[in-house]
């Protein structure tokens, strides 16, 4: 089978091409001819689209020669086997040609050698390309490298550096004379990642590639993160021969995981752990006690009256105050114990491997203790004790959440027993909030399923003894048939914000029955009085409801008689403020309930419409046998009447207080001796 050749020929006798020819055919080559005799000429061919693959040249033309046609040829920049034909050509002309660049020389006598050098220069050409080619790779991988954004080193087989590239020196710190002869490793941080280095030569003395992050240590002592992979490099043979490293700076990408990682399990403002790494400490904390049938308690701290501080003064002063606490907190746990903050002005204490109760008592002692002293703010002094439940694995749950909760049961019943104490989490905690959680369960869609009704207790003038209205006070009939009266259910609706519900309800049919039992009393001025939340008073919708409800029922607006606690004034928004003046405006009554056992403040009776002053029961039965009580009533009665406003006492239950209250002229009264809470039926006979 012939191959093909492309021959650039130049010569200018046409005999002499045919003789080529004819050998080129002779040895096995199809060829393919284009003669040409002048630079010109030379040049156009070197510049068309064909590749040649040899250049003949007679040593002598009439208008061009061997030495021009080499030089055509250089000029072109094409590396093509150039070999020079004659038969009159003296031995140092054609040393001279070669030394330019010719690649052989021929006699035209003897074409013998023509097939074998053609042959042989086209070998040489492609292994000139070959070379230049793999040249022109080895530059561009080394520029690569040179210029690479990412570090690169590279070793011999046991790790000692023998090249490193500009951004590793950048990098590090280290210059390449630095590094080079080295161990890889003698950047890496050496109380860290020892375990990961083991790893790493394991696997790429295996033959295997290796990925992985490293903690390294710049020359100025700086830390930094680098993501690495480390490769084996082999020989035809398949032996490693070195390793070589490409490396990425990835502190920045590790810095923000830090951080994230920090928000997702540490508090922001005092820097313990949060509820989520608590749970997470809790349950490792059990597992151990588990393996080792040992204890493990949980503490948890309540700071008592935080709110009323962190409203008063601000949220910026609260913030530094949960800090304080957070500090000194931190001082009464050991090593390897957890302290965290739950949320809020609620911390958790973590005791691992106690022995028993006692351990965890001094540990809450001590906290108790270390709120003794005033906290000092801003240069002021303020006193914030702590109410600590405290529940034990695996006498109180085998089961972190379980702990988590039995133990804020306990701190509550501690903050009953009145706070700046601790509790012990017990059976008798347990059964009340299961007791609760039923309260709770049955209470919710009682007044939907007719289970409320309301009671009312007469209300008289104290001058007079004539009835002057009634006070409503709710009652809840629970299934089967139990009458609970509101101190067991009221509080419980408070807490879990059933009381706007129950509240709404309580005023439409307090109005609604009022309206009918008056109608019928056509002759007599009377009012309700009915008992208000504080919760009803929020969001500025009150009054406007109110409103509708007097016109639904008919009753007049100063037929009716809104009871609102102290604490409610102490709530001093701008929404509640418009809702007592807009009620006021209505026309409607507003009094002050159990007055003087809350924050009683003139200036809160002064900024507000009220119309009644209510005396809380404590006082009309302390009255007759305190002297300083009896004279306490008296100033509340002389206080009230010097601002414009009628007195109400409350819990008369004996003639004498009755007696006493008329001596200091207080308005009204209300009362067992006068008349017990009882349905609107028995209300009306008994006013007659």
């Amino acid at each position: 089978m012939t191959k093909p050749l492309r021959v650039l020929l130049v010569e200018d006798s046409a005999d002499d091409a045919e003789l080529l020819e004819l050998e080129l055919i002779r040895g096995g080559f199809s060829p393919e001819i284009r003669r040409v005799e002048t630079a010109d000429d030379m040049r156009n061919a070197l510049a068309s689209s064909t590749v040649w693959d040899v250049v003949l040249s007679d040593y002598h033309l009439p208008r061009f020669s061997a030495e021009a046609s080499l030089a055509t040829l250089q000029e072109s920049g094409r590396d093509i086997p150039f070999i020079i034909m004659s038969g009159v050509v003296r031995a140092e002309d054609a040393v001279i040609l070669l030394k330019r660049g010719a690649h052989d020389f021929l006699d035209k006598a003897s074409l013998a050698r023509l097939v074998p050098a053609i042959e042989r220069e086209i070998r040489d050409a492609n292994e000139r390309v070959h070379r230049r080619d793999a040249e022109e790779r080895v530059r561009v991988l080394s520029l690569a490298i040179e210029q690479s954004p990412v570090s690169v080193v590279i070793t011999d087989r046991e790790g000692v550096i023998g090249y490193v590239n500009p951004k590793f020196v950048k990098a590090t710190g280290y210059s390449a004379d630095e590094s080079i002869g080295r161990p890889i490793d003698f950047i890496h941080r050496k109380d860290a990642g020892e375990e990961t280095y083991k790893a790493m030569w394991a696997t790429i003395h295996a033959g295997q590639e290796w990925r992985g992050e490293f903690c390294n240590q710049r020359r100025d002592g700086q830390l930094f993160w680098e993501y690495a992979t480390v490769s084996p490099l082999e020989d035809a043979a398949g032996t490693i021969t070195n390793f070589v490293a490409v490396k990425e700076d990835i502190s920045v990408r590790r810095s923000y995981e830090e951080r994230l990682l920090r928000q997702a399990n540490y508090d922001e403002l005092t820097g313990l752990p949060n509820r989520l790494l608590t749970l997470d400490r809790l349950e490792q904390a059990i597992a151990v006690a588990h393996r080792r049938q040992t204890m493990t308690a949980l503490i948890y701290i309540d700071l008592d009256r935080f709110k009323n501080v962190n409203d008063s003064l601000g949220h910026a002063f609260g913030d530094q105050l949960l800090k304080d606490a957070a500090a000194r907190l931190t001082e009464c746990v050991r090593e390897g114990d957890t302290l965290s903050r739950m949320g809020g002005d609620e911390f958790v204490i973590i005791l691992p491997g106690v022995d028993d109760g006692i351990a965890v008592q001094k540990v809450a002692d001590r906290v108790v203790d270390t709120f003794t002293p005033p906290f000092t703010v801003s240069g002021q002094d303020h006193f914030v004790s702590a109410s600590i439940g405290i529940s034990l694995f695996p006498a109180d749950g085998t089961d972190g959440q379980v702990l988590l909760r039995n133990a804020e049961l306990a701190m509550y019943k501690a903050k009953e027993q009145g706070r700046g104490r601790y509790q012990f989490f017990t059976r008798e905690i347990n059964e009340r909030v299961r007791d609760r959680l039923a309260l709770e369960s049955q209470l919710r869609g009682a007044a939907a399923r007719g289970e409320l009704r309301l009671e009312y207790q007469p209300l008289f003038s104290a001058g007079t003894g004539c009835a002057v209205g009634m006070e409503a006070l709710i009652r809840w009939r629970r299934p089967p048939d139990t009458l609970i009266q509101p101190g067991h259910f009221i509080p419980l609706a408070e807490e879990v914000g059933l009381i706007t519900e129950i509240g709404d309800w309580v005023a439409a049919t307090a109005c609604q029955e009022a309206a009918h039992l008056f109608a019928r009393r056509r002759g007599a001025k009377l009012r309700v009085a009915v008992n208000v939340s504080p919760r009803q008073l929020k969001g500025g919708a009150f009054g406007d409801w109110v409103r509708r409800q007097l016109d639904e029922s008919g009753l007049a607006p100063d037929q009716l008689e809104l009871e609102i606690t102290e604490s409610v004034l102490m709530d001093d928004t701008p929404e509640t403020g418009q809702t007592l003046r807009m009620l006021c405006d209505l026309g409607v009554r507003l009094s002050i309930d159990d007055f003087g056992t809350g924050y009683s403040s003139l200036g809160y009776l002064q900024r507000y419409p009220f119309d009644t002053l209510k005396i809380d029961r404590s006082f009309v039965q302390g009255a007759v046998l305190d002297p300083n009580t009896a004279q306490l009533v008296e100033t509340i009665v002389g206080m009230a009447h010097g601002l414009g406003l009628e007195t109400v006492a409350e819990g008369v239950e004996t003639a004498e207080q009755l007696d006493f209250l008329r001596s200091c002229d207080c308005d009204l009264v209300q009362g067992f001796l006068l008349g017990r809470p009882m349905s609107l039926d028995d209300l009306a006979t008994h006013l007659g």
